[in-house]
């Protein structure tokens, strides 16, 4: 039911990445124990089944389901070399490709004027915006939904952010 056969596409991606530092002197890289691998993958791939199918159709129960193949792909592709986006020169093909993104998705909306930063999920995005709100509007409080996400809550405490909820 997983799609495994997108596997073999990305097996030729890594193929090309690898290509692109042929120019770096060779070195031997750390050596794999490839049974104890399987082993440990095999026992996280037992306990993950003690999850709700999210992933088929059939399955109502969750609101997002998981990422996209080329999403998984692409972030697989890239752990391979874990860039860091933390600044520019950090990881500078990931950072413009960050760019280009939030400048699709502003697009979008017909924004001119515009920043953005992708975040790995929700509660990150959250937490980011809660910490901007709060460091350009810093006596003022935040007002959410009695409706909404428990992580506003929980995280404009840790910011030390005053927050209520609402009745909507």
């Amino acid at each position: 039911m997983l799609d495994s056969k997108s596997l073999t596409i990305l097996g030729e991606a890594l193929a090309r990445l690898d290509d692109g530092f042929r120019h770096l002197p060779e070195f031997e890289p750390q050596r794999t124990n490839n049974d104890r691998l399987l082993e440990v993958l095999a026992a996280t791939a037992e306990r993950l089944q003690d999850n709700f199918p999210y992933f088929h159709p059939l399955y109502a129960g969750q609101m997002l389901k998981p990422p996209h193949p080329i999403a998984r792909l692409a972030y697989a592709l890239a752990m391979f070399i874990n860039p860091n986006n933390h600044a520019l020169d950090g990881g500078r093909a990931t950072s413009a490709m960050e760019k280009e993104a939030v400048a699709e998705i502003a697009a979008m909306f017909g924004w001119k004027e515009f920043l953005g930063h992708l975040c790995g999920g929700g509660t990150m995005a959250n937490l980011e915006a809660l910490w901007v709100s709060g460091r350009l509007q810093s006596r003022k409080k935040i007002l959410a939904s009695e409706q909404a996400h428990y992580t506003h809550k929980r995280i404009s405490s840790v910011l030390q952010i005053d927050f209520d909820s609402v009745a909507w």
